[in-house]
């Protein structure tokens, strides 16, 4: 089902597949649809992989396609506005729904579209169910601006960043910090401030030069964190966007594995293919997972060393894999 994409989305593609086969479906998943036009045709042959993925029956799983695109199998639900929120209702009477016992046994799915219309109450409503997920109940969201939504709703989902096509000419020409920055906000206010500050630059050295260190050290780079990260990454404010570099940057791996060009840090490309050689895709996507998770931590005021040490500890986990 998701074969279709692969040209277009080979990474997103890959990271989806993996999750299915190795029987690791997440419990919630934010598309980050960079306006690629067939994102909600991906999204629902995710869901038809994920709903069908234990039948063995062909039949069945037909009978399930088939219903799936004519909207008639009730437990996969879409809740989309033409207006300016998603309503605090329509959250309550999915909760409702859901909260009764699925009829076929099989997983059951909802899809927002335009999650960044959830209004506060609607954000707030979205947010308890993801915060107590129910066995066999998963959310996928879907959005062009991902940073309108809350960060506690983007931290307890697993991001799919899609690509809007092939990458021009003059998106080459675009700086790295430019990119990142693109990436990283959608308010320009914000942009400004992050591409104007001179501790920017450095930031971004930084995290890459750790990134690195630990690939060509592994888990004896625990052993020089003061030197490598602490004694460089002071500022608490600036641990988010760290891990979020470390996102984009692995996220690169991906594409160079899959012979895509590069997004963002095109000026590492020769540090990127020595580090596609220490690791499988599968790998990289692991540790993708791995900092995902570690940085949904941060909102919890854990203590930056303690963090880092257990970054260290569960890549070197999944390098060993």
């Amino acid at each position: 089902m998701l074969k279709k994409y692969m040209t277009e989305q080979p990474v997103a593609c890959r990271i989806l597949e993996n999750s299915i086969n190795n029987k690791n479906i997440s419990h919630a998943y934010l598309f980050v649809s960079n306006q690629y036009s067939k994102t909600m045709d991906l999204v629902k042959d995710f869901a038809k992989k994920i709903i069908t993925s234990e039948i063995k029956s062909k039949i069945e799983k037909e009978d399930i396609i088939n219903k799936i695109n004519n909207g008639l199998y009730h437990d996969l639900k879409i809740i989309d506005t033409d207006g300016l929120w998603i309503k605090k209702e329509e959250i309550e009477n999915l909760q409702i729904e859901f909260s009764n016992k699925s009829i076929t046994g099989n997983k059951r799915i909802y899809i927002i579209n335009n999650a960044h219309k959830l209004n506060i109450s609607s954000s707030n409503s979205i947010l308890k169910f993801l915060e107590e997920p129910e066995e066999k109940i998963i959310a996928i969201l879907i959005t062009d601006n991902k940073y309108q939504l809350l960060e506690t709703i983007i931290s307890r989902c697993v991001n799919i960043n899609l690509t809007k096509g092939k990458i021009t000419e003059n998106d080459q020409k675009i700086s790295t910090k430019i990119r990142i920055a693109n990436n990283l906000f959608n308010n320009e206010k914000e942009k400004e401030k992050f591409l104007d500050d001179t501790e920017t630059d450095i930031l971004i050295t930084n995290v890459i030069d750790f990134l690195i260190f630990y690939e060509n050290n592994t888990i004896n780079s625990i052993l020089y964190l003061n030197k490598i990260w602490h004694d460089k990454i002071k500022d608490k404010s600036q641990l988010g966007i760290s891990f979020d570099l470390m996102i984009m940057f692995y996220t690169d791996l991906l594409n160079n594995c899959v012979n895509q060009p590069i997004e963002i840090f095109n000026d590492y490309l020769d540090e990127i293919k020595l580090m596609c050689e220490l690791n499988t895709f599968q790998q990289i996507c692991k540790k993708i997972a791995v900092i995902i998770e570690m940085k949904g931590k941060i909102k919890y005021n854990v203590n930056s060393k303690l963090l880092m040490d257990k970054l260290i500890i569960k890549l070197g986990d999944e390098k060993n894999d």
